[in-house]
């Protein structure tokens, strides 16, 4: 996390707090003091003394056999309030219904936060065994259509950066690991106002995805829909859809402003 050098009404220990929160967002297992200590970078008493507040606010919990930390149930009902109250989610939730009811599937709102996209929410599907998706999930923004819709709204430095080093999977025969082809890609959801990822996560798969903007043309969020190929068999629906999506996104942005 970067700290706002000069900012006189920036205050570092809150930062330092959220820092070692946020650490468990990228872990798998519990963490010891020194881990921490090492993956922030703060000293090892410095360290204690923010475990112990946090601990004792709910924020992070201690294992007392194994004396390492994991997130607490504050962390939970923070996602609760934001999800009950968060602004982003009110301005979209009767836009994502009427979406939803159209084209007869999930649709998913995504927000940006620099780096990836997390599901906010997804609104229920008609089709049997449609896969749910927990909030807070995180999205990657290379191999999602929401995901490069954001990326074609970003300042092209930006763009290019993240493209190139971020790790490149290959899921499927189709998927694009060449960044110049998924640059390529995301140059055509940019012209569109929609990505359209065909089979490159699941062959049997199409997702559409555009982006949320602010004032200023700067993504915020998306908006995405995944389907069976063999419910969406034609480029002119997919296109059709995308453009539905595209409005409704609009409509959100309007919605926040």
């Amino acid at each position: 996390m970067a700290s706002r050098f000069g900012d006189p009404l920036f205050i570092k220990s809150i930062e330092k707090g959220f820092a070692v929160i946020e650490l468990f967002e990228s872990v798998e297992n519990e963490l010891s003091l020194s881990e921490i200590s090492k993956l922030t970078g703060y000293g090892i008493s410095g360290t204690q003394r923010l475990l112990y507040t946090l601990e004792k606010l709910g924020y992070i919990e201690k294992n007392q056999q194994t004396k390492k930390y994991t997130p607490g149930i504050k962390t939970l009902s923070l996602s609760f309030a934001y999800n009950r109250v968060g602004r982003l989610k009110k301005a979209s939730f009767e836009i994502i219904r009427d979406m939803s009811s159209s084209v007869e599937e999930s649709v998913f709102l995504l927000a940006f936060n620099n780096t990836n996209l997390i599901n906010i929410m997804q609104s229920p599907s008609r089709r049997p065994f449609s896969k749910t998706i927990a909030p807070g999930t995180p999205s990657d923004l290379i191999y999602s259509s929401a995901g490069r819709s954001v990326l074609s709204h970003l300042p092209a430095m930006n763009t290019v950066a993240l493209v190139f080093s971020s790790h490149k999977n290959t899921y499927t025969k189709k998927t694009k690991t060449d960044p110049k082809l998924i640059l390529k890609e995301i140059e055509t959801a940019y012209a569109k106002g929609f990505s359209i990822i065909d089979g490159e996560i699941d062959l049997g798969m199409i997702s559409i995805g555009s982006a949320i903007l602010d004032k200023d043309g700067l993504p915020i969020a998306a908006l995405e829909i995944n389907a069976c190929r063999e419910e969406w068999k034609w480029m002119k629906q997919r296109e059709k859809f995308g453009a539905k999506l595209e409005k409704a996104a609009k409509q959100i942005a309007e919605n926040l402003s």
